[in-house]
């Protein structure tokens, strides 16, 4: 089963609950001087995050190609509510570096590929 796909990167199927994808608030809080605090509300976005124990280089390669570009890219993920891959446009919110595990036949294993994603445009 296809969980996610980032930037056409197809990433294996990860189990043992590595595999988040839910709903958040996109909000901005601001403190007034009175000591009030106001929060806007600008809609929902959809949250990832991914892990995976252990990854060969040339896949964590074009994966990291993804991840660190720094701009938006095209996601396909398997939402809490469904059973389909769904489409949407994604930043990486964050990314833990993965550690060198071993080498296999003189090709590096990434180990704890780890990342959050959350999507650009909120909506209702």
């Amino acid at each position: 089963m296809t969980q996610l796909i980032v930037g056409g990167v197809i990433l294996p199927q990860t189990s043992n609950d590595k595999y988040q994808c839910y709903p958040e608030e996109l909000a901005t809080t601001v403190d007034m001087i009175s000591g009030r605090r106001v929060k806007e509300i600008r809609g929902t976005v959809q949250m990832i995050s991914w892990s995976y124990d252990y990854m060969g280089d040339e896949l964590w390669r074009e994966l990291q190609a993804v991840l660190r570009s720094g701009t938006s890219f095209q996601v396909a993920y398997l939402p809490d509510d469904g059973e389909e891959l769904r489409t949407g446009i994604f930043l990486t919110a964050s990314l833990t570096p993965p550690t060198f595990g071993f080498s296999v036949n003189g090709k590096a294993l990434w180990h704890n590929v780890a990342f959050t994603l959350r999507e650009v445009k909120p909506h209702d």
